[in-house]
């Protein structure tokens, strides 16, 4: 009877190690993992070098294993909780650097032709040209510093998550700021890395690059040269169709909104900023804002639901 046992148990140990493993794995992980393994099997079927298929693979597997391990042991000193829930964002900038390797520009620019006269529509009417004169120069340096602010405003996000007054006292604890955290960065990750997955199907290039026409007035660049120069030097040259800033700023709004509402109507106001600023600033078209904005509300909801 022992040994009959014994035989069962051995028989269903696979599957009950297999079940262990799917319940330790967090949301953020399981989104992390099924993002990297798509990408580095994308990378294997397009036509990409043996050298750029292994790089991508090893950054990969470094960076899902570094987040694993971090937040792993981050209870064991209060620097490892900082850095287990900052770096999703390290994250995302590999993200973004492998979704370009597998872009194949369009030199055609057909679908860049459709969108811009969607922009021009938009941008070049009576109204928007009347508000753009009324509101020189004061309108153009806000749009530019609030698209110059949607690099740190994921990791503002989770210092309002940590930092900010709670919904309810009940979450204060530890543990509950840490399933806050959990369910930001769930929203997030799926918002932005789904824009990266898709990259590659939409070759666009920015509209700074391809037209070049600012709308309005002439106005000294003062913030534009400083958002041109990290978009020169740590860009992929290319635009993301939806766009990752919309959504991440989008989804970023949405989480800081459920768990620290009153810090809600700021972040919804910079994610309505970052918006408009991409459009204004030719950084995107107006269709990427528009679809990053949705892919960014359909993220949040998403990650409600997962969770």
């Amino acid at each position: 009877m022992v040994l009959a046992d014994s035989g069962k148990l051995a028989a269903h140990q696979p599957i009950w190690a297999a079940s262990e493993m799917r319940a330790q794995l967090s949301q953020v992980e399981w989104i992390s993992v099924a993002y990297f393994s798509g990408i580095t099997l994308a990378a294997c079927v397009l036509p990409l070098g043996v050298r750029e298929i292994g790089v991508m693979a090893a950054l990969s597997t470094l960076t899902v294993a570094a987040l694993a391990a971090l937040r792993r042991n981050r209870e064991r000193a209060p620097w490892l909780v900082a850095a287990a829930d900052l770096f999703p964002a390290l994250l995302l900038l590999v993200a973004y650097r492998e979704s370009g390797l597998l872009l194949t520009p369009d030199s055609s620019h057909h679908l860049d032709y459709v969108f811009i006269r969607w922009d021009r529509s938009l941008l070049q009417n009576q109204v928007a040209q009347a508000i753009l004169q009324a509101a020189a120069p004061w309108l153009q340096h806000y749009l530019e510093l609030a698209y110059l602010l949607c690099y740190p405003l994921v990791p503002l996000g989770v210092a309002a998550i940590h930092l900010g007054p709670r919904r309810n006292k009940g979450s204060e604890s530890p543990a509950g700021v840490q399933i806050a955290t959990d369910d930001f960065w769930s929203a997030v990750l799926l918002a932005t890395l789904f824009c990266f997955a898709v990259y590659p199907f939409f070759p666009l290039t920015p509209p700074r690059v391809l037209f070049g026409n600012i709308p309005g007035p002439h106005v000294e660049p003062l913030l534009r040269r400083l958002n041109f120069w990290l978009l020169d030097h740590y860009s992929v040259q290319a635009c993301i169709f939806p766009s990752g800033h919309v959504a991440a700023a989008t989804a970023v709004a949405l989480a800081v909104r459920k768990h620290v509402p009153r810090f809600g109507p700021l972040f919804i106001l910079l994610a309505v900023s970052v918006a408009l600023a991409t459009v204004y600033g030719r950084y995107h078209y107006a269709a990427d804002a528009v679809a990053g904005a949705l892919v960014g509300v359909v993220a949040y909801e998403a990650s409600q639901r997962l969770r």
